[in-house]
């Protein structure tokens, strides 16, 4: 499991919020000096799988270990930023908060948390628990090298299919209002104007800022009307206009790549940065499986094991 999917899954669990329990209960869970109650751990269950008692009790009973050990890991970690001295400035958080409401005002962000179940506190809470486990993560990860050109090219030599690319095609199109409109232009191009100018100037899809531009393709990755004009028109040939649910295209195909292995040269920087979260990712597990190992962790299972029918 990935770095990054671990602290989403962590996420998926809400932080305890503010409220206090009537009367102390034994604890469900302690890892090292922190604990959770039974309570505490079934207000996370409901957050977690609201739909959970429709499911038969066995079924029950495997995703409550399957929390249990996911609350372990976040407690891991919580425990590991208070002792490492972790904290998140109220700066830090203001930006965050901010980041993530985006262009929403409050009243619309707290009906958006509203409607999808949440509490504005619940999710600050796992807002801050994310915080801290990439200030945590930080510390783990930071003596790691980055990979070495040699690596990334005994990977590309090991792994040399992954690379292998379909034919494909770099086209420029134009989005135009009608059929009359686009045998104008058409006159326009054969008299010699640029396909990118005149799309800049008429087209009426977002990628005319770039003339069109529609980089990169191979078939299947546009409209099947389009594929079967394009995969079919030579290289600097503009097209007839094309009708779709759009409008009216016009395309120019500008190169042609046949089918085969991209260059090393082409995937270095993709083969780095997977590498790069391999290492993340080894490391990482091996940091939070030894904090475990040197960490006292007590489960009450009894509280948790289905109870028979009486």
């Amino acid at each position: 499991m990935s770095f990054l999917l671990r602290c989403i899954l962590l996420l998926l669990v809400l932080v305890p919020g503010g409220c206090q329990e009537k009367k102390p209960l034994p604890p469900l869970l302690k890892v090292g000096q922190r604990q959770l109650s039974l309570t505490q751990f079934e207000r996370d269950l409901k957050s977690s799988y609201p739909d959970l008692g429709s499911l038969p009790p066995q079924d029950q009973y495997l995703l409550k270990k399957q929390l249990v050990n996911r609350l372990v890991e976040r407690e891991l970690i919580l425990g590991e930023a208070e002792r490492l001295g972790v904290r998140l400035t109220p700066d830090e958080m203001d930006q965050a908060l901010a980041e993530l409401r985006g262009s929403y005002t409050s009243v619309e962000f707290d009906k958006a948390l509203k409607n999808a179940g949440q509490t504005l506190e619940g999710w600050s809470a796992a807002l801050k628990l994310r915080l801290l486990t990439e200030k945590v993560s930080k510390a783990v990860l930071a003596p790691l090298s980055q990979p070495s050109p040699e690596e990334i090219e005994d990977y590309y030599r090991n792994n040399r299919e992954q690379f292998r690319r379909p034919a494909e095609l770099r086209a420029r199109q134009m989005l135009l209002g009608s059929i009359e409109e686009a045998e104008q232009i058409l006159q326009q191009l054969k008299k010699g104007e640029s396909f990118a100018d005149l799309a800049r100037a008429h087209s009426l899809s977002p990628d005319r800022e770039d003339g069109g531009n529609l980089g990169y393709f191979s078939q299947g990755q546009l409209p099947p009307e389009f594929d079967a004009v394009l995969f079919t028109l030579p290289k600097g040939r503009v097209s007839d206009p094309v009708t779709s649910p759009y409008g009216v295209h016009l395309f120019l195909v500008e190169n042609q790549r046949a089918a085969g292995i991209r260059p090393l040269a082409a995937v270095s920087e993709e083969i780095a940065a997977k590498l790069a979260q391999q290492r993340e990712e080894e490391v990482f597990q091996h940091w939070l499986e030894n904090l475990r190992d040197n960490t006292q962790v007590t489960i009450n299972w009894e509280l948790l094991t289905p109870k028979p029918k009486s």
